[in-house]
This record gives C-alpha cells, structure tokens and sequence, in this order.
C-alpha cells in the first residue's frame, strides 16, 4: 500500500525517491547541498499533508512516536530554557537543534511510501562516498578534505556512509551483481577516505559496528563470538596500522600526546582536548542546571587561565568547540542540555534497537543499520562536537527518519509497529 491519494502518489514518490538517492552525495558536492535535500523533503512532506491530511494521520501514532517528537524537540527546549535563565536570547543556537523535530514531518511521509522507494537510499550511501573521493583536495600533508567541510566531519561520514553502504547488501531480496558491486565499492571508498584524512576518533567505531552487526547475525553475545570478533579485527588492522603510514603516524602521535601530558606538557593536541573537558566539567559542576548559556563556554576560558586551570593555547583552541558532544552541552546547557542531548541519540536507538528483534529479516536489517548510524554519531562525539552544524544535523536528523521509516513501514500490506514491529495490518 503507497500514499493514499493515487492521482499524486508516483509524483510523490519520484520526488521522495531521487531526494533520497541524492542527499547524501549533495552532502559533500554541493556547499548547502544537504540542507536543501532537507528543506524540500520538509516541503513536500508538508504538501502532502496538506492535500491528504487523513492519509498521513494513518500513521500509527502513540506513546513511543510521541517519545521520539519529545526527543528531537528537547534540545531546542533546553536551549530556550538556559537562554531564560540568562536572559540572552540569540536564535543561532536553534539552527542546528531545529533540524531534529522537522525530520519528524518527514518521517510521517517516508513511513507511507512503498518499503522499496525508502530503501533506495542504499543507492545514495556508495554514490556518496565515491562521489566525496572525487570532489575531494589534497593537502600538502597528504591528508583529503572537502573545502567546505571540517576535516574530522568529512572522514567520519565516509567511514559511515562506507559501513552502510556493506550493511545495506539484499536489504529488498537479494542484489543483482552490479548493485553489490557498487556498495562493496563504497565501502572500500569510505574506508579508504576515512583512512586518508586521518581522523583517529572515527576508527574507534569500527569494533562498535563489528559488535552491533554481530549481534544481528548471531541473535545474541556470547564470549566466544565476542573474542572472535576482537580476533578478526585486530588481524585486519593489524597490517594497515603496520604498512599505512598515516594511520600509524596519527595512531601513535596519541601515545605521544599522552607521554608528554603526563610529563607536564599540556599544549599537545591530545592534552588540549583534556583540558578542555576539564574546563566543561567543572562549569557543568558550578552551573549544573541550566549551564553558562549556548554561548558562553568560551567566556568562561579566559578566568580559568588567569586561574592556571587550563593553559593559553587550550583557551584559544576552546573558542572553537569543546571536542565533546555531551560534556559541551552539559557546560554550556546544564542538566537539561544533557538529557536532551542523550534523548537525541539514545530515543532512536531504543527504536533501533527493538527493530533488530523483529522476526522479519528487513525491518530486522533496518534496525541494525539505524543502530550502527545512531552509535557513529555517539562515538564521533566523544572527540568532536559533530552536531554543531547544520549540515550534520541535518544529515543525522533525515537518516534516522529514513531508517526507521523503513522500520515503520508499510510492507506487502502489513504495517510494523515501532513498539514492537510486529505485523498489524492497514
């Protein structure tokens, strides 16, 4: 069963389709690209909305989707409340966080279109990542980067898309031999780009995803299957920690940093992002509430210098970013920045999660995928502040909708419920 007003419904779902094949190669490509894709999926979910009112109201609706509405709305409320508390209202913070609640409008259209026109976005994972190696720039280090885009953000993404790009192989039957080709070649390609930009704090998911695949083919853990998987990996990173020289020069420049902050030099990349966590911890520890306010990590740096907390150099690099998800939000937001922030990650993948469980092998598939999205982001934001683009905000907002949009959706006539997907039928 598709949209339900037929006159519109291949319109609607050509629109939807080529958007999803499209948004994450415009990502990298075109400067706004993913903002657009956005903008006109919200837009033509809205249309749709607006012609059939009834049709999108099918969608089961209940505790659980009115959960995941409170969760991609939490950040903007915490950020509203903290901008209260300190009486500084500035509507830039809410860009980004936006981003969370108008994939909601999204999600609602994509969960009633055909199972097969949600999943075409398993074109966009390889195509994105092969179309990020061919915009990209090298650097005089070697390293590749798109020029509009930070360099840790590019690397991560590929790594994600790349993963993807392998798990999303027979999600509708099985794949013709050109298709399985492409998404092997994109995930060569994403490891391959994530390798070359050098992003250390991207690898550290690769046993995160090793895990969360193995419990979607085994069923559950077991401390063989477990010791094997940390078996395999180590014997497939061994050699390209051995023989790629950049991943064993950014590898081993950690220890480095490590040595030298032990030894009392604190202006290392590896220390600088230390005292950085210390600064957001004890401003979380001194305004546990409502934080310092959106803005105001980086007014709290210079007192902590003057207070030998932290060095100069750990100071001007802070204006920038506090090179962690939580423990920015929990500074600058207090208790209520950080809750929402862990609803946004940790709501989706409670959905996920239970998705895997479910006894049909797509909705099955779905959920893995949408669990090895949600834990990339949370690793990548132990060491970088992903979502403090709109472009990454974007990108995490609209692939949770899609996936569990596949988890939802209407297939062979049957509808999933996102309590427990079992079959229900419309």
């Amino acid at each position: 069963m598709s949209i339900v007003f037929s006159p519109y419904t291949r319109i609607v779902e050509t629109v939807a389709a080529l958007l999803l094949i499209a948004y994450p190669s415009l990502m990298f490509t075109v400067k706004g690209g993913m903002n657009g894709a956005f903008l006109f999926l919200l837009i033509l979910a809205l249309v749709v909305w607006a012609v059939r009112p009834v049709g999108m109201a099918k969608v089961v609706w209940n505790g659980e989707l009115a959960l995941y509405l409170c969760a991609m709305v939490a950040l903007s409320c915490a950020i509203f409340i903290s901008q209260s508390v300190h009486q500084h209202y500035d509507g830039h913070p809410y860009d980004a966080a936006s981003r969370y609640f108008l994939a909601v409008p999204v999600l609602l259209l994509l969960s009633r279109l055909r199972f097969a026109v949600v999943t075409l976005v398993a074109y966009g994972f390889p195509l994105a990542t092969i179309a990020g190696l061919i915009v990209a720039t090298r650097l005089e280090d070697g390293r590749l980067l798109v020029l509009f885009m930070d360099l840790i953000h590019f690397g991560d993404f590929e790594l994600l898309l790349g993963v993807l790009s392998l798990l999303s192989i027979d999600w509708v039957g099985r794949d013709k031999l050109l298709l399985r080709m492409l998404k092997i070649a994109g995930f060569v390609v994403g490891i391959y780009v994530s390798m070359r930009t050098g992003t250390r704090g991207g690898w550290v998911a690769l046993p995160v995803f090793a895990l969360i695949f193995m419990r979607y083919r085994l069923g559950s853990f077991s401390l063989k299957a477990i010791s094997a998987a940390v078996m395999l990996m180590s014997v497939l990173c061994l050699p390209v920690y051995l023989f790629n020289p950049v991943i064993h020069d950014r590898v081993n420049m950690v220890e480095k940093d490590l040595i030298a902050f032990g030894a009392g030099s604190m202006d290392t990349d590896t220390g600088i992002r230390l005292q950085l966590y210390k600064a957001a911890g004890i401003i979380f520890v001194n305004h546990p509430l409502f934080g310092v306010g959106p803005e105001g990590f980086r007014r709290e740096l210079e007192p902590m210098v003057k207070a030998g907390l932290i060095t100069e150099n750990a100071a001007i690099l802070g204006q920038g970013e506090v090179h962690n998800e939580l423990l920015a939000k929990a500074a600058e937001l207090g208790l209520f920045g950080l809750i929402a922030m862990l609803m946004v990650y940790l709501v989706p993948f409670r959905f996920f999660y239970r998705a895997m469980c479910s006894e049909v092998r797509p909705i099955r598939q779905s959920g893995m995928m949408g669990l090895v999205f949600v834990s990339g982001f949370m690793v990548f934001g132990l060491t970088v502040e992903v979502l403090n683009l709109t472009l990454a905000a974007a990108f995490y907002g609209l692939t949770v909708a899609v996936l569990l949009a596949a988890c939802m959706n209407i297939h062979h006539g049957e509808h999933y419920s996102p309590i427990n997907f079992k079959a229900t039928h419309v």
